[in-house]
């Protein structure tokens, strides 16, 4: 992989997370395979390449179709909450790294949640999981502005579990804004690469399946 491979990955990663959002906002439904590969993320921060990070690229499918989705075949419309959910965190990411109480802890609660996710046995979408991820989220992140405004039916969003669920994906979005800013990503490198960022999510396509 080089690194217009994995800043594609990082950038489908963010996706994914907007996307299976706005679903269980709007439907109460997620796509668990989709929902596993994102939370998975969230627990792998020490790499050796960027594909480890997404279950070697298996983790990011629907983020990359997505990705071509939105920049090849300008499908704004369509995904225009995917797309305001992972702009907002982009922008939270950008503001959090003057934040480094905040970042410790998240990233000390990170590494509890792994270590009693290892000693039990239980997998990054098990309920366990779910709500330690989402109330470390409440906990640190969820006053930090810019705020994330979801949108969506009252009766998913009042679901507790369903409220676990969004909490742990944008905290997994998060993660790869993080990575994909590392790897060089840019908002104006996204809007005048397009055509090479297409590229390469077509690549990684073909390589993952």
């Amino acid at each position: 992989m080089n690194v217009k491979n994995d800043k594609a990955m990082a950038l489908a990663g963010l996706l994914q997370c907007g996307h299976l959002v706005s679903g269980i906002a709007r439907s109460g439904l997620v796509a668990e395979d989709s929902m596993s590969g994102s939370l998975a993320s969230i627990f792998v921060t020490n790499p050796d390449e960027t594909i480890d990070v997404y279950q070697n690229g298996t983790g990011v499918r629907t983020g990359l179709r997505l990705l071509i989705e939105i920049l090849d075949d300008g499908n704004y419309a369509e995904h225009s909450e995917t797309i305001r959910y992972s702009h907002t965190l982009i922008k939270l990411e950008k503001r959090l790294r003057s934040k480094r109480e905040i970042l410790h802890r998240v990233g000390a609660g990170i590494r509890d949640i792994q270590e009693h996710q290892t000693l039990n046995g239980l997998t990054a979408n098990s309920e366990e999981i779910l709500e330690r991820l989402s109330s470390l989220y409440e906990h640190t992140l969820s006053a930090v502005e810019p705020r994330i405004r979801v949108l969506g039916l009252q009766k998913h969003l009042r679901n507790e579990k369903n409220t676990n669920r969004i909490r742990c994906l944008l905290l997994a979005g998060l993660r790869s804004a993080v990575l994909w800013r590392q790897l060089g990503g840019t908002l104006p490198g996204l809007i005048f690469g397009r055509r090479s960022i297409v590229d390469s999510a077509h690549k990684v396509s073909k390589i993952i399946n």
